[in-house]
């Protein structure tokens, strides 16, 4: 399943004088999330460890591995079983994602790299939904 791709995001009504790249900064943003949270896929986790370790210690930027190692999308395979068991939620078709990312950092959207992102401030926000996510499903 795909989540998304930075392609969808780079054409139409993409500002002037933005690098493709920023189309894909809030997906890059979400997967290091997802990594630092240790749930990275097997498909990164193998010839890709190397670049999974830096990504983990800052040593690449997420944007680099997303358009290096993940072709600028984030899918399923990106993901072991509980990452994406939250990102299908939280980023599917009826997910707060993308409206979340809007109303924190909509002023820095298509325009701004990931490093100009409060990463704190990102992971607060979903943060958030992660544990609403997490009490929703102990209800069940």
């Amino acid at each position: 399943m795909k989540y998304d791709d930075a392609s969808w995001h780079s054409g139409g009504q993409f500002p002037e004088g933005s690098p493709a790249e920023y189309g894909g900064t809030h997906i890059a943003l979400l997967l290091k999330w997802c990594v630092l949270k240790g749930w990275a896929g097997q498909l990164h986790k193998g010839e890709g460890a190397t670049a999974l370790g830096q990504l983990m210690h800052g040593e690449i930027s997420a944007t680099d591995f997303l358009f290096e190692f993940c072709d600028g999308k984030l899918t399923d395979e990106d993901l072991d079983d509980q990452g994406n068991a939250f990102v299908s939620v939280y980023y599917g078709d009826h997910g707060d994602y993308l409206n979340d990312y809007a109303d924190n950092f909509g002023e820095l959207m298509y325009v701004a790299s990931e490093g100009e992102h409060d990463f704190r401030l990102f992971s607060s926000m979903v943060d958030a939904r992660y544990n609403a996510f997490v009490e929703s499903q102990a209800g069940l």
